[in-house]
C-alpha cells in the first residue's frame, strides 16, 4: 500500500531544506580610512622693529634744523609770542624714507607751523634701518625773543565752559578715532572778545592725523574769556 506525504508536511520539509542549503551572508565591507588632515601653511610675519644708526639720525636732524627754524620764524611773523615744545614721532622705512610722522606731544600751538615742520621731516632722507622699519622720536623747543612779552598761562578753568559748549563738535571730529589729543591755543587780548588766534594739536597715533583739521576748526570757533590786555595761552585735552 503506497503512502503519500500530505501537502502541509511537504511544504514544511521543502522550506527547511532550502534554509539549510543557503550560504551565510558575507561580512560587511570595511569603511575606507579617513583622508589625511591637511594643515594650512603657517604665516611668518615680521613684527620686530629694525635698528637705526643714532649718530646718522642725529646728523639728519641737524641738517633739518635750519629749515625747521625757518618754519618757526615764519609762524612768529604771524604770532610774535609763538613758542613752545614739539615732540616728533616718525616711522622710517627700510629704504630710508619716512612712512609717516606726527607730533606725539607739543605746546607750540600753531598748526600751520607744525605742518611746515612735519612736511620737512617727511621729505627728508633718513639712515636705512637694519632688520626692519625703525621708529624715531625727537623733541625740540622754541622760545620767542626776549623783547616779546610771553602770553599769560591759563589753566583748564578758563576754558571749561567753551569746551563744554562744543563737546558734540569735538566728539563728531573724533568719531572712529581712539586716544587723547592735546590742544594748545592762543587767545587774543581784550578787544577781540576772547577770539582764538591760533591752535595746534599733538595726536595719540598716526591714525588720528585725519581728525586734526576738524578739531583745529572747532577750537578756533570757541569763544574764550577775554584775557585782558595781553594774550593768553592754554593747553587742554580733547
Amino acid at each position: 500500500m503506497k503512502r503519500f506525504l500530505s501537502l502541509p508536511m511537504f511544504a514544511s520539509w521543502f522550506v527547511l531544506g532550502v534554509g539549510c542549503a543557503s550560504e551565510p551572508p558575507p561580512p560587511p565591507a570595511e569603511a575606507p580610512p579617513p583622508p589625511p588632515v591637511r594643515h594650512a601653511p603657517k604665516l611668518h610675519m615680521q613684527s620686530e622693529l629694525g635698528q637705526i644708526d643714532e649718530s646718522q639720525t642725529e646728523a639728519t636732524w641737524k641738517r633739518l634744523q635750519p629749515a625747521i627754524m625757518q618754519c618757526y620764524e615764519d609762524g612768529q611773523k604771524r604770532l610774535e609770542y609763538l613758542g613752545g615744545d614739539v615732540k616728533f614721532f616718525l616711522r622710517v622705512g627700510q629704504d630710508g624714507a619716512a612712512k609717516y610722522a606726527y607730533l606725539v606731544d607739543g605746546t607750540l600751538g600753531d598748526r600751520t607751523t607744525e605742518r611746515c615742520m612735519l612736511d620737512l621731516v617727511l621729505g627728508a632722507s633718513w639712515p636705512r634701518p637694519d632688520g626692519g622699519e625703525a621708529e624715531v622720536q625727537k623733541s625740540m623747543g622754541f622760545d620767542p625773543p626776549s623783547n616779546v612779552r610771553a602770553p599769560s598761562e591759563w589753566g583748564y578753568d578758563q576754558v571749561a565752559a567753551a569746551l563744554g559748549a562744543h563737546g558734540a563738535d569735538v566728539a563728531k571730529c573724533k568719531a572712529g578715532v581712539s586716544g587723547t589729543f592735546r590742544a594748545t591755543a592762543y587767545v587774543q587780548p581784550a578787544g577781540t572778545a576772547g577770539k582764538v588766534a591760533a591752535a595746534g594739536l599733538a595726536v595719540p597715533s598716526k591714525d588720528a592725523e585725519g581728525a586734526v583739521d576738524c578739531l583745529i576748526g572747532v577750537v578756533k570757533k570757541m569763544k574764550m574769556p577775554s584775557p585782558g590786555s595781553y594774550a593768553a595761552k592754554v593747553s587742554f585735552t580733547l
